[in-house]
């Protein structure tokens, strides 16, 4: 399986308009590694294959894999016998040791850029530094990045707001890192308010550039559009940011996963519709959405960039 082969579902379509694609969007390049390990995984291993709770945040993807073979399991206890896969959004040490206790076979398919995330703090708290994580709370690349912390024996603070930084109790040295789908001005603003409280402060900006090239496009597309269509799973944080971006443009933005949740109230009126697709978002379901809106053609200019390419 890789991100180009076409999963789509005959879907109603409305009449044609104009269709203005991001100039970057869907899978990035952590994701597209993720599902491609675990598809060759499935091809040349013998055994069970799970997936220890989604591997990205795209029902239409994890349902496709299901249908393969890939099973999926939200506790690790469940697990018993074949391989393990790692979350793309990375797990903490605690959760590697107890998968290696049980006897499984471990496909870590973590994202280099989630990695990187890691290194970081554990090198900030090595040296000293009182940790900040900007994030979203409960997130499975915010659990992964505490825990690998919590295994040194040091904390992370997660914040998610320069309000929240205003409230903590910080020491004199301070250390910032990011979520890698964080927006980066929002980074930028939690380290001044840092800067405010602490006589030292390092800071490492870990946003992915995948994160920052979507969220530009999209800005670029809703600035030529009259209503935006913003494509990705529900659970998925880089997603939520898109549509919240276009619609500070001043346009309606819609969240949605597939093309059938969308109403027809949504586009009347308006003849020029903008897509863009967040970075676990696969190609086919983003062409169901433009066949959709476009009488059931793909648009004659149609053609997909995805970011870090």
């Amino acid at each position: 399986m890789t991100a180009s082969i076409c999963d789509s579902q005959t879907v109603p379509t409305m009449g044609q308009r104009r269709v203005v694609l991001a100039e970057v969007a869907g899978f990035c390049f952590g994701v597209r590694r993720a599902v491609e390990m675990t598809d060759a995984a499935r091809r040349e291993q013998t055994g069970r294959i799970t997936t220890l709770g989604p591997l990205i945040h795209n029902e239409q993807v994890i349902e496709r894999m299901r249908r393969q073979g890939v099973e999926t399991a939200e506790k690790l206890e469940t697990i018993r016998e074949g391989t393990v896969v790692l979350s793309a959004h990375g797990v903490s040490p605690a959760v590697v040791s107890q998968a290696k206790s049980q006897g499984l076979q471990l496909l870590d398919v973590t994202c280099p850029f989630v990695t990187k995330v890691h290194l970081r703090a554990k090198l900030l708290h090595e040296q000293g530094y009182q940790v900040l994580l900007v994030g979203d709370k409960g997130h499975t690349e915010v659990r992964g990045v505490v825990g690998a912390v919590e295994a040194l024996g040091g904390r992370v603070s997660v914040v998610s707001s320069p309000e929240e930084v205003a409230a903590l109790s910080l020491g004199k040295k301070v250390g910032v890192i990011s979520q890698t789908t964080q927006y980066a001005a929002n980074f930028s603003a939690i380290v001044a308010e840092v800067s405010k409280k602490a006589a030292e402060v390092r800071a490492f900006n870990t946003v992915c550039n995948a994160t920052d090239e979507l969220q530009e496009a999209a800005v670029r597309m809703a600035r030529q559009v009259e209503v935006a269509l913003v494509v990705g799973g529900k659970k998925s944080a880089n997603t939520r940011r898109l549509r919240e971006l276009c619609e500070a443009e001043g346009i309606p933005a819609y969240h949605i996963e597939t093309a059938d949740e969308i109403e027809g109230a949504w586009l009347e009126g308006k003849q020029i519709v903008g897509i863009t697709g967040g970075a676990s978002t696969p190609d086919w379901i983003l062409e169901d959405v433009a066949r959709f809106v476009n009488a059931g053609e793909l648009p004659a200019d149609w053609r997909m960039h995805h970011p870090d390419e």
